[in-house]
């Protein structure tokens, strides 16, 4: 407080560059002076310890930056080096360019620690004095050597192939980038043999061991082939679509559950999430020409999938032909064997498959609905036996599939696995048979012995005319637990239904001989329940199962009864 005889000078603004010669102050960065005058010490002091608080807050608020590039001696940037300040436990990491950045740090001096597998340990001292500061060392490269780490693990091919069923993984990791097709992997495979009638297109039988036909299956992702209809074959996948091919002789697994005596073919599809597209293009002799499309995107965050694939095959299959059977009948009835090239054997499929769904979520693992759908022609060239050629003589057939597939693991509680897929599917074909001439091999009409043209013994090349249709509704559900009541030993139980209802009509028969038209409707069910154990340190290997059929078929025939009575 001032006395009575003095009085405290007035303070006056000034500019930073006065000389001054009276006390200063620095406040809120203007400067001020203060008249020389006798106060009382006490609050001078009050003043001085306020005004030293209000400065030490603002400079203890002020932070900057750390910025630099992390280089080897020779210039080569450090990639994924960890930056280090120990006193504010502060870090970052240097991306592929070397480049790094703390934000964030308080002035003052600190130890920064560089570390990284390639380079030796660097300490610096670093002054954060301004808003950036930039602090780029040159490090020494490390002449560390890590030692050695082994992985041990087992393939899924090694896993399926060690499950005790008579089965060969065919993986198509390389043939996927080769113009190649799928039958034509099967058949290198030891005992598979797949025997093709002709061409692309042509009817294919597959030979497991000496069992064909009706007593081997074949499956798509554990789905029959079926379902999708005949225009969608394996020839019609290309193997940069297929993960793997699980050829299995004899006795199948229960997770396939149908009635395949003789053995299965089952092609698992790639299910890799990242994002990519592919596309294989190829032309060979008799103008065939064959293409397909796959494309796969998913959104990391929300999991959302989407797949999108497409094919499209052609050949006019004209190849020469020659041999017992390959003859044409010369007027005066005598045979003359030919050489020729096949003429009425062209054919076309195309088929596309899309599919959207989530994957690698917290409800599932997989969850899609889909949609397939293709459409094929096949020109038919003869019958069992070469020795008539047909002219004019084709099917066409169409198929739309949609399907629903949900798998998860770990539902509700550790080792309980669910998996559920169904497919819908309707198909129709369409067999066209209404040129009534004979056709010799060189595809000319076949003349009589006095030059007139020679016509088909029944109105057609292969029996009566025909304009035949059928449509077929299939539906198939499959379902599938499986629970790992302790480490191995796993308990699964499978059901598949299967239901097909045909209908068939043909345009050239009147409405009194559609009437008498019969029909099929099938329904199957297939139930599994299999007991799977390792012992003896995964040496010995059981699994036990038991398996239920059951089949209905509906059938209806028209029956004829005469006025009396008879049938």
């Amino acid at each position: 407080m001032a006395t009575k005889n003095h009085k405290i000078g007035s303070i006056l603004p000034i500019n930073s560059d006065y000389r001054l010669d009276h006390t200063s102050l620095i406040l809120q960065g203007r400067f001020y002076i203060c008249q020389k005058s006798e106060v009382s010490v006490k609050p001078l002091y009050t003043l001085l310890f306020f005004i030293h608080c209000s400065c030490s807050i603002v400079t203890l608020a002020q932070t900057g930056k750390i910025r630099g590039t992390l280089r080897f001696n020779e210039g080569t940037p450090v990639a994924a080096a960890v930056v280090y300040i120990e006193a504010l436990d502060r870090h970052t990491v240097s991306d592929l360019d070397g480049l790094y950045e703390l934000d964030d740090i308080p002035y003052g001096s600190y130890a920064v620690e560089v570390r990284s597998i390639e380079a030796e340990k660097s300490v610096t001292e670093v002054t954060v004095d301004k808003p950036l500061v930039t602090f780029t060392p040159q490090l020494k490269e490390s002449s560390y050597q890590l030692g050695e780490v082994i992985v041990k693990g087992t393939t899924e091919k090694r896993i399926i192939e060690t499950k005790g069923f008579a089965v060969n993984v065919i993986e198509t990791e390389q043939e996927g980038l080769k113009n190649i097709q799928t039958n034509d992997l099967l058949n290198r495979s030891v005992g598979v043999t797949v025997r093709q009638d002709g061409g692309l297109g042509s009817a294919v039988s597959y030979n497991l061991n000496g069992m064909s036909g009706n007593s081997v299956r074949i499956f798509v992702d554990d789905i029959p082939i079926s379902a999708y209809g005949s225009s969608f074959s394996l020839n019609s996948i290309p193997p940069s679509l297929i993960e793997r091919i699980e050829v299995y002789k004899g006795v199948i697994p229960s997770h396939l559950t149908d009635d395949a005596l003789g053995g299965a073919i089952n092609v698992v599809l790639k299910k890799e999430m990242r994002n990519s597209l592919t596309a294989s293009l190829s032309y060979g002799s008799f103008n065939t020409f064959q293409a397909n499309i796959n494309g796969r995107y998913r959104h990391d965050k929300s999991g959302f999938t989407l797949t999108l694939s497409g094919f499209h095959n052609y050949s006019d299959n004209d190849y020469e032909v020659w041999g017992k059977f390959v003859r044409n009948i010369l007027p005066n009835g005598r045979y003359e064997y030919v050489r020729a090239r096949r003429f009425n054997d062209a054919y076309r499929s195309a088929g596309s498959r899309i599919e959207m769904g989530f994957t690698d979520v917290v409800w599932a693992d997989q969850f899609f609905v889909g949609y397939n759908g293709s459409d094929d022609y096949n020109e038919i060239q003869h019958g069992t036996y070469m020795s008539i050629p047909y002219m004019g003589r084709f099917s066409e057939s169409q198929s739309h599939a949609f399907n629903l597939i949900y798998r998860k693991r770990d539902l509700f509680l550790p080792g309980l696995d669910l998996q559920l897929s169904g497919v819908y599917g309707n198909r129709s074909q369409v067999v066209n048979d209404t040129v009534r001439w004979n056709y010799n091999w060189y595809g000319e009409k076949s003349m009589g012995l006095y030059g007139d043209p020679i016509l088909r013994p029944n109105g057609a090349q292969q029996g009566a005319p025909t304009i035949s249709h059928t449509h077929r509704d299939i539906f198939t559900l499959r379902s599938g637990v499986a629970y790992t009541i302790i480490p191995r030993h796993k308990v699964l139980i499978n059901h598949s239904y299967y239901t097909i209802d045909r209908r068939e009509f043909d345009e050239m028969r009147s409405e009194a001989e559609q009437a008498f038209v019969g029909r099929r409707d099938l329904q199957k069910h297939v139930a599994t329940l299999s007991y799977e154990m390792t012992t003896l340190g995964d040496r010995l290997r059981s699994n036990l199962f038991v398996k239920f059929y059951r089949q209905m078929i509906d059938r209806m025939d028209p029956v004829l009864t005469l006025d009396n009575g008879e049938q």
